[in-house]
């Protein structure tokens, strides 16, 4: 197996920031039970080409859950083969303790830069756990999950996790996110989910976000990258300005029970595929709202 030069801890933190893209699994237009690896490899070039330097495939918009083993494997590998060189990779592995070993070594031996870590359930002493034995399994750096309002103490505790250099968090408790920051510093490179709709994205960078995470930018990915640009210039009337014009597109994922994403990307001649369950499409009048909101991005359908 071919072996990759994993880069310091240290320097891989420095370049925990802009924006995250989280890459969709596409499966076969006729056969949602077959990934579309070429479909696959088709998205992450047009990622690519448009700018995005940090990939997180197989996470949660690239339905982790519903993947077998394999198929988290055959993921992990073509993004890795197609980013490599250009941006980050860090696989989405799941809470399941000897299942996330097994992925993160995976990804280590393709060449992957890091992985986002989700949470088991359980008490603070087994997350802990779950983490520590995650980072003596593997060398390279781990981005802890926090779906779960993580006290700012036991993200204190985590950042003492020798492979933990980043959290995303998704909490969206501006209150406790700037509790975290203060109480842990530049221990911790500092990642968050974005909501556009809420457009206080502005609050985020003022807090000390280093970078964020988005679905989005599968098919818009001008407009994300614009928001984090614009942060970094801390013009925030620029911030709040994507931000508005984002939020009905934001607001409509968050009502329609079908994928907008992969129906996005399907419209616009990008490979969203089919869906698998329990994804489930969404219905027409949502298509043709979803239509019109593309249009008026400026996105051809």
């Amino acid at each position: 197996m071919q072996e990759f030069v994993t880069m310091s801890l240290e320097a891989l933190k420095t370049r925990f920031k802009g924006v995250f893209a989280f890459p969709i699994t596409p499966f076969k237009p006729a056969n949602w039970l077959e990934l579309d690896v070429e479909g696959l490899r088709r998205n992450i070039k047009f990622l690519l080409e448009n700018g995005v330097r940090a990939l997180v495939p197989t996470a949660g918009t690239g339905e982790i859950h519903s993947l077998t083993l394999e198929e988290h494997k055959k993921v992990i590998e073509a993004v890795v083969e197609e980013a490599r060189g250009h941006a980050l990779v860090l696989p989405g592995v799941p809470g399941a303790t000897k299942t996330a070993i097994e992925l993160a070594r995976y990804a280590e031996s393709m060449g992957a830069d890091a992985v986002l870590a989700f949470p088991p359930g359980g008490s603070e002493k087994g997350l802990l756990l779950h983490y520590q034995c995650l980072a003596d399994a593997v060398n390279i750096g781990m981005m802890a999950y926090n779906t779960m309002g993580w006290r700012p103490e036991f993200i204190a505790e985590l950042a003492q996790v020798g492979k933990v250099i980043a959290v995303k968090d998704e909490v969206s408790d501006l209150k406790a996110f700037s509790a975290m920051v203060r109480l842990v510093g530049d221990r911790l490179a500092w990642i968050c989910g974005i909501d556009h709709s809420a457009m206080i994205a502005h609050y985020y960078f003022m807090a000390g976000m280093q970078g964020f995470t988005c679905g989005l930018i599968n098919f818009a990915p001008r407009y994300e990258l614009e928001i984090y640009e614009a942060g970094v210039r801390r013009d925030y009337e620029k911030v709040l300005e994507l931000q508005r014009l984002l939020a009905p597109i934001a607001r409509l994922r968050a009502k329609t029970s079908g994928n907008l994403v992969k129906e996005a990307m399907n419209m616009v001649g990008l490979t969203g595929g089919s869906l698998r369950p329990p994804q489930i499409p969404m219905r027409e009048e949502e298509r043709m709202e979803l239509k019109r909101l593309l249009i008026d991005l400026g996105l051809q359908v």
